[in-house]
């Protein structure tokens, strides 16, 4: 069966009948893609009757340029098959493009959802992060690949967008971690003012001594003078604090050493209030 462009270019259609118009010779610069909208496609040039999406731009030795379908830019440079295979690839490539969009707009909508998730609940829950992680896997493997079809094939905003993309994935996972980091600290330090204020001692050969649950000590004893000492360590911290006063007895020392203790940790920010 013969093609309808095939009968085009044996009829003479176009400038295949205009004696002053090349019919061969030409090549092919490279081929443009107009898009999915019919509205966007053109007329061949050549042939001045198909309707094209794929535009190979061919240019003759004399100075011409003029924008072709696949036959008529197979025809006018007298290799049928490379005109073909460029069309095919190029059509290929359109495929990736499509597939690709696709992906995009559901990874947006999908990222909303983690957007909107975040922002209505205080406490946020661990597994955003992951499934934000798992995103940027995906559109950073996107990114790649649109890349280089922005590379052989001109797909310029496609690659883009999907960079642009990319960007507000990072963003939102910093957000996140920013937001979790937050969300631990001021659990910590809750977590914290209900120690302090309701401590746990534990006796010691010489007093007693308070340690909370992220390292932090208070230690109060009995000097041989018979009052009463302490000394505070915050958590990380290699040397210990002396308390420089004395008590005449373990409960003054103890609210002294608890009261210092709470203001080193107002001072690191491990302690609201």
């Amino acid at each position: 069966m013969i093609e309808p462009e095939q009968e085009l270019v044996a009829r003479g259609c176009g400038k295949w009948s205009d004696p002053d118009v090349p019919k061969n010779g030409w090549s092919c610069a490279y081929v443009r893609d107009l898009g999915p909208g019919k509205d966007s496609h053109k007329i061949c040039e050549m042939c001045e009757a198909i309707h094209i999406r794929f535009v190979h731009i061919m240019r003759h030795p004399a100075g011409l340029e003029l924008e072709a379908g696949c036959i008529c830019a197979g025809h006018m440079e007298g290799n049928l098959a490379a005109a073909r295979a460029r069309d095919d690839d190029r059509k290929r490539a359109a495929v990736r493009v499509a597939r690709r969009e696709k992906a995009l707009v559901k990874a947006r909508a999908q990222l909303g959802q983690i957007d909107v998730g975040t922002r209505s609940h205080d406490q946020m829950s661990l597994l955003v992060i992951p499934t934000l992680e798992r995103l940027r896997k995906v559109v950073a493997r996107r990114v790649r690949e649109a890349g280089k079809d922005a590379k052989d094939h001109e797909y310029i905003l496609e690659h883009i967008g999907h960079s642009d993309f990319l960007a507000e994935v990072e963003l939102a996972i910093t957000t996140a971690k920013d937001r979790l980091k937050a969300l631990l600290a001021q659990a910590r330090a809750e977590q914290l003012a209900s120690e302090l204020k309701h401590p746990v001692w534990w006796q010691t050969p010489k007093g007693q001594q308070f340690t909370t649950s992220h390292n932090d000590r208070v230690q109060i004893f009995r000097r041989p003078d018979g009052k009463w000492s302490g000394l505070y360590q915050l958590a990380g911290d290699t040397e210990v604090t002396w308390a420089t006063r004395r008590y005449d007895d373990m409960d003054a020392a103890a609210n002294a050493a608890l009261a210092v203790l709470r203001q080193k940790l107002r001072k690191t920010g491990r302690l609201s209030g």
